[in-house]
């Protein structure tokens, strides 16, 4: 890719994550047994809130194949490999927070939540796109699309009285909040250094956009439908709130987009297929 193993384009990279860590550092960092009023767990949260609860911890579940491949694909960009270890810790805290809250409020066992993730972790995910830029670009679409699920579900938990999961769902959003801001800025420095060969992957995978490890877990047609159900996520959710505020953040639109010919994506229509 033209450009992109420059020394100043990694050092931006690594500045990047010097901003991105200094500040975590400063202002995020949290703790998941002292920081969370598990005192305030609700029983009483709704079956359907607790299996989404459960089908997001199981997206975390990929956590190792998620490090160690894109790892690989960084691995010569101190910048951006750097970014993605911490990635990884603060992506652990999230699945533990999680699977902390389905057995304290009384969801599941601790030995239901075991058993799931046995049965999860017999799947592999692999690397959607081949590419550094494509996975970035990736991301950046994902990342956002984490965040507004998480507070998406903290709507939920508020309403229905468990500040436990609330407070949980804070962090968490919070953080995914600043892994999408990273992966937005580097995202800006691939359009800086090569524009047009960046939209070229940006349409790619806007053409091949899931969201990550929906085709691995058990009875996802079930909790797809109950993300849906409940206003979390969908197609129309992704097509206004993520899908065009991250092209107009970037300089572009999806009318550029469209405009790069071939067939037209699906995601680039509020009827396709996200979940």
């Amino acid at each position: 890719m033209k450009g992109t193993t420059s020394p100043q384009f990694e050092n931006r990279f690594y500045e990047l994550y010097l901003e991105f860590f200094n500040r975590a550092e400063s202002e995020r960092r949290w703790n998941v047994q002292k920081d969370i009023p598990w005192d305030q767990c609700n029983s009483k949260v709704s079956d359907a809130i607790a299996l989404i609860v459960e089908s997001f911890c199981a997206v975390e579940l990929f956590l190792p194949d998620y490090t160690s491949k894109i790892l690989h694909l960084v691995r010569q960009s101190r910048g951006r490999a750097w970014f993605q270890a911490n990635w990884g810790y603060e992506e652990s805290k999230h699945s533990l927070v999680l699977e902390e809250w389905l057995v304290r409020s009384g969801k599941r066992s601790a030995q239901e939540v075991r058993e799931f993730s046995n049965t999860v972790l017999q799947r592999e995910w692999e690397l959607p796109f081949g590419t550094p830029r494509q996975m970035m670009i990736y991301t950046t679409f994902q990342e956002l699309s984490t965040g507004m699920n998480y507070k998406n579900l903290r709507r939920k938990a508020i309403e229905q009285n468990d500040a436990a999961l609330a407070t949980a769902l804070s962090f968490v959003a919070r953080d995914e909040s600043a892994h999408y801001q990273f992966f937005q800025d580097g995202v800006k420095l691939f359009m800086n250094e090569d524009r047009d060969g960046t939209l070229e992957d940006i349409k790619v995978v806007l053409e091949g956009f899931r969201m990550p490890a929906q085709d691995l877990i058990p009875n996802w047609e079930v909790r797809g439908k109950t993300i849906v159900g409940e206003k979390i996520f969908s197609d129309r959710i992704f097509f206004k709130d993520i899908m065009r505020p991250i092209l107009a953040v970037l300089g572009t639109s999806r009318q550029e987009i469209l405009a790069l010919g071939k067939t037209v994506p699906d995601l680039l229509t509020p009827q396709s297929s996200v979940l």
